[in-house]
């Protein structure tokens, strides 16, 4: 059995018929599409790798918020990453439409991805996103460019504790070098031919800026052998971000720079056990 497994918490786009109606005219396949982790389900559909793969849009129920994060871009969203409202006015879920959702959707998600962590055989848990090539509308730093990749550990930008942080989801010293294993392999692996906009920029980041979500924070352990990282790739390496199709070649590349960087990560966690 595989010693990775690899949550895939927002790649899905699909919505129940019965909430389509309540959702503004904005709110299609392509809108749907734009803001999910797109093609997360191919990049991350690696061999010798256990997924688990969130069914839902994040729009539904976001798989990366704790179950009590009821704000307007928590749990159970109303507003998007452009700020635009998702629903029609008088159409917005009220607080036990939200807690249910919360039950049918999320909680069975978590179950499956803690039963598949809690294996015997799992040595490494990565929680696996994609990001926009440039920070949307509702984040901290708005318009700013993105790097190749961002691992996360909820530690600093050096994968250290910070001030206040209760545990850190990978040991410093293995964040840092699945940081610099990613970027040899990024580099290593040569990249197909694409726009001048989407070629590698050879920086990669810790916890920046990033530092973990509610996946990580609740999947890993490791005081239990069990460490893991938040991946957010930079989506602009395999997708035109203008009409989101992908560009030849590219998601065979990332899925081939991923498999020798978990083998890498796999084989140093055994060294160290």
């Amino acid at each position: 059995m595989s010693r990775t497994v690899i949550a895939i918490p927002h790649a899905a786009t699909a919505l129940p018929t019965e909430l389509q109606e309540r959702l503004g005219d904005h709110v299609n396949e392509d809108y749907l599409r734009r803001f999910s982790d797109v093609d997360t389900d191919k990049v991350y559909a690696l061999p010798n790798v256990r997924a688990v793969h969130f069914e839902w849009s994040r729009y539904l129920v976001d798989p990366n918020r704790a179950e009590h994060q009821m704000s307007s871009g928590g749990v159970v969203p109303i507003d998007c990453f452009d700020l635009r409202a998702l629903y029609r006015p008088g159409h917005e879920p009220d607080d036990e439409e939200r807690k249910e959702r919360v039950r049918r959707y999320h909680r069975p998600y978590h179950l499956e991805v803690n039963r598949q962590v809690r294996d015997a055989q799992t040595a490494f848990f990565i929680d696996g996103h994609s990001m926009a090539g440039v920070a949307p509308p509702r984040t901290a730093n708005p318009g700013e460019p993105r790097p190749d990749a961002v691992l996360s550990n909820l530690g600093d930008a050096n994968g250290n504790p910070t001030p206040g942080t209760p545990f850190l989801s990978c040991p410093p010293s293995l964040c840092r070098y699945a940081g610099e294993r990613l970027g040899h392999w990024m580099q290593k692996i040569p990249l197909p031919p694409g726009p001048q906009q989407n070629q590698l920029q050879r920086r990669i980041t810790l916890n920046t800026p990033f530092p973990g979500g509610y996946g990580v924070r609740t999947h890993t352990s490791p005081s239990r052998g069990i460490p893991g990282v938040q991946l957010e790739l930079n989506q602009q390496l395999w997708v035109d971000e203008e009409s989101f199709v992908p560009i030849p070649g590219r998601i065979d590349w990332i899925r081939e720079v991923l498999s020798h960087w978990i083998e890498d990560l796999i084989e140093r966690r055994l060294d160290a056990t």
